[in-house]
Formats: structure tokens, sequence, C-alpha cells
């Protein structure tokens, strides 16, 4: 058994090495330049749910998959301590509702005082005027009407000093009211931020968080998506320049390797993308699979251009980027070259197509 396996390993080595004197000679095809590209199916409009406040997730409403509403709850956050200080601001701003009210203690109280002033007033008007009548037949001495006269004045810039008082007070306690209800709607409004809502119509692809889980202020719970789902691939530095909007684009995906879908160039990101080492290109499906998960992994070739029934050579074949070794002699021939794959080489000039040419020596 060892000989007949030896013996077996010696002709597929002279079948081989026959193989490698014969040579190939260059044959027409129809070839395509392309550049190749991997990346992934990305739903438009993506971006994440994050949270505004921090504290244990108790709830989560939603799920992968779940089409949402703009304004549909997802998740709640424990609230004990925010709902406690949303009681204490309505109870701030009952209590300041309840002093600015007509019947309010401190109100009252002024208008008492408002009311005596009133009536103390007039009554020493009309003392005033009868000062004022006996003075005109010198019943009265100056003083005394002065001393009168003195009285009235005093009551009025009393009453003037307790009406300032009372409008400054209900001014005072109207502005405590506003800013208790100011108060109450932050700390209601702060209360909000621990029920997290969509932002807009969308799916929800990823959902990081289970209840349970502690919450950070801006962490992100879930990933939502909003529109069709398109492919965005990584280009190397060396072919960004080939690439243009509006070109077509064959992709491939992991999951439907049996299928090629076509698409179109829609969007070239201008900077370089320093996590994945490639610029970003995205590519929008004019072929659209019957099923495409966000997320699905895929490969694309990116078409430059295609040439029919052209002079190709296979691409083991070139030596040094320029030349061919005919077979009669082992000569070395410079040939020009147009299209190159993996597999093929374009010949633009430099044979006929009668050549036979083989392999390059190491």
């Amino acid at each position: 058994m060892k000989h007949t396996f030896l013996l077996t390993a010696i002709i597929s080595l002279l079948f081989s090495a026959c193989n490698e004197k014969q040579g190939v000679k260059p044959q027409r095809r129809d070839i395509v330049d392309a550049v190749f590209a991997s990346g992934k199916a990305v739903t438009v409009n993506q971006y994440k749910v994050t949270a505004f406040s921090e504290g244990y997730l108790t709830a989560s409403l939603v799920a992968e998959g779940d089409s949402v509403k703009q304004g549909q709850p997802l998740f709640r956050i424990q609230n004990d301590v925010q709902q406690t200080q949303v009681v204490n601001a309505m109870d701030n701003l009952k209590y300041a509702q309840t002093k600015m009210s007509d019947n309010a203690p401190q109100i009252q109280q002024l208008e008492e005082q408002i009311n005596q002033a009133e009536i103390k007033k007039l009554t020493d008007s009309i003392n005033l005027n009868r000062y004022q009548n006996l003075i005109a037949t010198n019943a009265v001495s100056k003083a005394d009407y002065d001393n009168v006269s003195l009285i009235y004045k005093n009551d009025v810039s009393t009453c003037k000093v307790l009406q300032k008082q009372l409008a400054d007070l209900k001014q005072t306690l109207a502005l405590n009211a506003t800013n208790a209800k100011a108060q109450y709607q932050i700390q209601q409004q702060n209360n909000g931020f621990y029920t997290i809502t969509s932002a807009a119509n969308g799916l929800i692809l990823n959902v990081y968080k289970k209840n349970g889980d502690y919450v950070k202020k801006g962490e992100s719970i879930a990933d939502m998506g909003n529109g069709k789902v398109i492919a965005r691939l990584q280009v190397a530095e060396d072919d960004i320049n080939r690439i243009q909007l509006n070109q077509l684009v064959l992709l491939s995906l992991n999951t439907d390797k049996d299928h090629v879908y076509k698409a179109s160039v829609s969007k070239i990101y201008p900077s370089f993308d320093a996590t994945s080492q490639s610029f970003i290109v995205e590519a929008t499906f004019t072929e659209h699979p019957n099923v495409l998960k966000d997320g699905t992994q895929l490969q694309a070739n990116f078409i430059i251009t295609e040439k029919k029934n052209v002079l190709v050579i296979p691409a083991t074949y070139l030596s040094n980027g320029d030349s061919v070794t005919l077979q009669e002699a082992h000569k070395k021939m410079a040939i020009k070259t147009g299209i190159k794959t993996l597999d093929w080489i374009e010949v633009t000039d430099g044979l006929s197509g009668n050549e036979t040419i083989e392999l390059p020596k190491k």
C-alpha cells in the first residue's frame, strides 16, 4: 500500500509538471473590473435610545422586532425619589396658591388695617373741615388747626403705605406661586425622564438592558431604526477614488449566498473612518431581497468597467506585473495589461493570442 501511494504521488507530480511545461494560450473572455468591499445591512435613520436619568430598569415595554409609534413608552426606570419630589413640589404649589387667595390671613390682615386707616382718614378729614371753618372766624388757634391738618396728612400717608404694602404682598405671593408652579412642572418633567418614549415611528432593533439592570444617565438601552434597509460598506483607501455616486453594486448576503442583488451607490462619506480603517460607502438596493434583517453581513462588488470578448491570461502567468514567459525558448516578453481580477489579466498589447506561455519561475 505504501508503494502504491508513492507511485500515485509521483504520477501526480509528473502530470502537474507536464501541464506546467505545456503552458497555456491567451483566450477570449468577458471580464469585469470591480472593487470588492464588505459590510452589513443597516436601517436608515438608526439611533440609540438613551436614558435621561439613572436608576434600576423596572419595566421593558418593548422587545426586539417590535414596531413602535412616536411618543410610545418603551422603558421605565425606578423613580421613587423623584415621585417624592413631585409630591413635595405639588404641596408647595398648593400652599403658595392658598397664601395668595383673597381670604389668606396676611392679605386679610393688611386689608383690615387699610379699612381702619381709611375710616380714621375720613374722620380726621371731617374734623379738618370743621377746623377750617372755625379758623376762618378765629374760633380756634392756628396751632390747633395745624395739628389737625398734620394728623390728616399722616392718615393719607398711612393709607398709601398700607396700599403699597398690600400690592407688594400680593405681587410677592403671586411670584412665589409662579415659582412653585415652575418647580412643580420641572419636577414633573424630570419624572417623565424616568419613562423613556420613542422619538419617532420605527422598529426596535436591539435591546441591551433587562429588568433589574442599573442604567446610568446617557447610557444606551436599545437601538431603533426608521426607514428602509441599506448596505453600509467598508472600502479600502486604495479603492475609494474609483467609487462614484449611482455606481452599480452587486451584493451578496451571507444569509442568501445563492443570489446576487443589484444596488446603487447612494452616499460616499467624505471622512476616513478610523475605527474600521476604511472609507464608508452606502448603497441602496434596486433589487430588494424578500427578507433583509438589520445587521446582515454582506459582500459587495462595485462595478467599474465591463469588457466583452477581450484577450486574457491567467493571473498567475503574469511576471513582475508587465511580462510573460513564452514557452518557446523560455523567453520573456513585455506586455501591456488592462483590467486585472484575482483570476484573469486583460492583455491590451504584446500578445496576439497564438502564443503559448508558461508559469514564471519562482
